[in-house]
């Protein structure tokens, strides 16, 4: 008979294992599954070592990042002891530092050596690094990389090659393309994807932490200028990491082919604000998949506009929310709204301002990349005449002023799957709330109406076709 102890101890490295695996939702809640571990007495001793063990094992700077990130998403007093977490990091890195400092306002700078020094200036990197680098991960990493070249005239994206060559040399690590066990190829032909962290892509991050090492220890490029673009390597953000999906809200209706066909645009719009709750809160948004059994891929958006009484969508025209960076010097998803200024859309006639906007924060966090994409939308910063406080629950995010609660957004996953396809993204439902006091006056104050831009995105087969190809409709329904 094997004993508990021995059981436990296999149980707990494999679920470590799922800090590995290729789906990022994955990863978050495996990162959830072991905090609640460290936060229970009997568990915690085991969880510590195992997490430690796991850690030490590491041979790439990002798994290193993902171990450490499961500690500062969990209370300080659950935390190891900085010295034993210290020495099982054989693999340092700038992120990894920052990380530190954050939960315990210590670093170690011995991320300073961590890095394959300068490429021989003869250097040339196989044709694989350049083809795959932006599906391996985010084209943001190369941005910034080409951002500091252009401000330094120092070789930063030659460098980012040479580490990964240098990486994939040492590990022997083999090439990995898209997976195609997440679906198959006749959906990759359609452009039904999804966001996927392989093998290479931990080598491309890794190589990005070590090309900044690199830079700041043979290149003498200050550390401050450097530092900031470490943390696109920290994959979860506090706050954030807490939100759990809501159940779907019990008023609305499966969105599915006889509601769509018995009903226009406008028409099945005002039926769903209509069943909304009779409270002091309005929806402003909603994006709600369509049932999985009438199109996987396909989804409805209902979202507020102030528009002038004229205004007219232009001949294909697509409305979107305006977007905000959210810059902080604090680690965390909680913080005050900055200003935003309005910017109109221009129809074919008049013209029409968003009422919510899609929030991103600077440090954001690539495990919620899913959410991210499907957007973070709250009620923007012009709806309210005072600033706004941004807080993230596990029942979603809420907006105040001061103890008053002005707006919320609810994030449901809907059959979710981590795919999607071009013109969508993943099933994730949303509903965006505002105080409906908030909005009446926000409508006064900006001189407009209050009106409903629909948009039905479907993946539709041509006549005698086989293929889906990405199909948009949407029109504007005055109220």
């Amino acid at each position: 008979m094997v004993p508990l102890m021995t059981e436990r101890e296999s149980a707990m490295e494999m679920l470590l294992e799922r800090l590995r695996w290729p789906v990022k939702m994955v990863r978050w809640k495996t990162a959830k599954a072991i905090r609640s571990l460290l936060l229970n007495d009997e568990s915690r001793a085991i969880a510590t070592k195992a997490l430690l063990a796991w850690v030490a094992a590491r041979n790439l700077e990002s798994e290193v990042i993902s171990g450490l990130s499961v500690l500062m998403v969990s209370p300080h007093e659950v935390r190891p002891p900085f010295d034993d977490l210290e020495t099982s990091i054989n693999r340092p890195s700038m992120a990894a530092d920052f990380l530190l400092h954050e939960m315990y306002g210590m670093s170690t700078g011995r991320w300073y050596s961590a890095h394959s020094s300068s490429a021989p200036a003869d250097f040339a990197a196989e044709s694989y690094f350049y083809e795959h680098k932006t599906a391996q991960v985010p084209p943001a990493l190369e941005h910034e990389l080409n951002y500091l070249e252009e401000r330094t005239g120092l070789p930063f994206l030659r460098q980012w090659a040479f580490e990964w060559t240098a990486l994939r040399t040492q590990l022997q690590a083999g090439y990995t393309r898209y997976p195609t066990y997440f679906g198959d190829f006749g959906l990759q032909r359609e452009g039904i994807v999804g966001q996927f962290i392989q093998r290479q892509g931990e080598l491309y991050r890794s190589a990005y932490q070590r090309t900044l090492a690199c830079a700041a220890d043979e290149w003498g490029v200050p550390f401050h200028s450097v530092a900031p673009f470490a943390t696109y390597g920290v994959p979860a953000l506090p706050g954030l990491f807490e939100v759990e999906p809501a159940a779907r809200p019990a008023w609305l209706p499966s969105i599915d082919a006889a509601e769509l066909q018995n009903n226009d645009l406008a028409s099945t719009a005002r039926a769903l604000i209509a069943l909304q709750p009779k409270d002091d809160f309005q929806v402003v948004q909603m994006r709600i998949p369509f049932d999985r059994s009438f199109d996987e891929f396909g989804e409805l958006e209902i979202a507020a506009y102030f528009a002038s009484d004229d205004f007219a969508l232009g001949d294909n025209q697509l409305l979107k929310d305006d977007g905000q960076l959210l810059e902080s010097r604090h680690y965390h998803f909680d913080m005050p709204r900055s200003h935003l200024k309005p910017r109109g859309d221009v129809g074919k006639r008049g013209s029409a301002l968003s009422a919510c906007c899609d929030e991103y924060p600077m440090i954001h966090g690539y495990w919620h990349d899913e959410y991210y994409q499907r957007g973070l939308s709250l009620p923007a910063p012009y709806c309210f005449e005072q600033p706004t406080f941004q807080r993230a629950r596990p029942d979603g995010i809420h907006l105040s002023i001061g103890d008053e609660e002005v707006g919320s957004t609810a994030i449901w996953h809907d059959a979710w799957t981590p795919l999607y396809g071009p013109n969508s993204a993943t099933r994730c439902g949303t509903i965006t709330r505002i105080r409906r006091s908030q909005l009446t006056a926000a409508t006064v104050r900006l001189g407009k109406k209050v009106g409903w831009f629909v948009r039905l995105s479907r993946m539709e087969k041509s006549e005698g076709g086989y293929d889906r190809s990405p199909k948009d409709v949407s029109t504007f329904v005055h109220l």
